[in-house]
């Protein structure tokens, strides 16, 4: 009995010590895990991607599996038409990456969210304008008129700007807060004399009769894209986010190179039409490794991201959209862009 009761225990303490060894490497495997974690890939990189030529080359990389090629798990996130809307998934964590205007990227960073700029993508040489019933010749005209527009956008930016070179005091002219849709339905109902908004708005309003007084084509530089990401996702995934600007650059080459191909992958995808992709494209300059580097000087100009900013970040103040001023270098990281010099 004593025998039998000594291989008992013999046989209950080989299974503590199994259970306890079995135990203890997993307990070590997830700590090494944890210290390990920083470096793993994300399980996808969702990227938010809408019909417009600085995004195009998403498009096309995620066509033809260059994200895959260059070891990313990309998540293609189609927020055609709620790029507005589409701005909060970013420092949210619903999107990780998406074009942003630079007005929204200093807006979003003056408000607290803590996003970077590593690649400028496009800037604007026509894709907005703004167009006025027949009988107003300039922007002077408009004193006294009732405007349409996306208010304490980009485009009221714009119109501030303009209006200052024109010695416009907008306070003259009724500024409505309207939709795209909402401004090109006021505009062919004759509610109001003026509409400030974006392609293919622009291009409707001018088939209805509408005369154009400025466009975008007239501020080279104004109104560049941005390619931003939350900086806690650039921290834990700094190799990720360099090859996804080398995805940008081997893209966005091909986009300019091979326009036809590009804008019937895009068409497709958005289900538009092939024109109106074409079309979209003529109004908007995609940008190489040339321009970024022109892009993140410290110029004054319009043409340099730190020179706008500081403007950009004045006009939100003096308007109350925002509560702080923020300083570009922060926010604007050119590294990824030299790996690739």
């Amino acid at each position: 009995m004593a025998g039998t009761t000594l291989r008992v225990l013999r046989f209950f303490a080989a299974r503590r010590s199994s259970v306890q060894g079995i135990l203890l490497g997993a307990c070590l495997a997830l700590v090494g895990c944890g210290s390990g974690a920083k470096h793993l890939p994300p399980a996808a990189i969702k990227i938010g991607t809408y019909q417009w030529p600085g995004s195009y080359w998403i498009d096309v990389a995620w066509k033809k599996g260059w994200f895959a090629e260059a070891g990313l798990n990309v998540e293609r996130v189609d927020v055609d038409r709620k790029y507005f809307e589409a701005l909060d998934d970013v420092p949210s964590g619903r999107l990780d990456v998406m074009g942003f205007s630079q007005f929204d990227l200093v807006q979003h960073v003056a408000a607290g969210h803590d996003l970077v700029g590593v690649a400028a993508i496009d800037y604007s040489v026509g894709a907005e304008a703004l167009v006025a019933r027949p009988g107003i010749h300039q922007l002077r005209d408009l004193k006294g008129k009732r405007l349409a527009l996306h208010r304490n956008t980009y485009l009221e930016y714009l119109l501030s700007i303009a209006a200052e070179r024109e010695n416009l005091n907008l306070a003259d002219v009724t500024l409505l807060d309207r939709s795209g849709d909402g401004s090109l339905e006021d505009f062919t109902a004759g509610r109001v004399d003026a509409v400030l908004v974006w392609e293919p708005y622009v291009s409707q309003a001018l088939a209805a009769g509408g005369v154009s007084l400025f466009s975008t084509a007239d501020f080279p530089g104004l109104t560049y894209s941005v390619l931003t990401l939350r900086r806690d996702f650039i921290k834990l995934h700094p190799d990720q986010v360099a090859a996804l600007v080398r995805v940008w650059d081997r893209a966005e080459r091909y986009v300019r190179e091979n326009p036809d191909e590009s804008c019937e992958i895009v068409s497709q995808l958005f289900n538009e039409t092939l024109q109106s992709t074409h079309d979209l494209m003529r109004t908007v300059r995609i940008l190489d490794l040339t321009d970024n580097g022109r892009a993140f000087s410290y110029a004054a100009g319009f043409e340099s991201l730190h020179g706008s900013w500081r403007r950009m970040n004045d006009f939100m103040l003096e308007r109350g959209l925002v509560a702080a001023r923020v300083d570009s270098p922060t926010h604007l990281d050119s590294d990824f862009i030299r790996l690739l010099e």
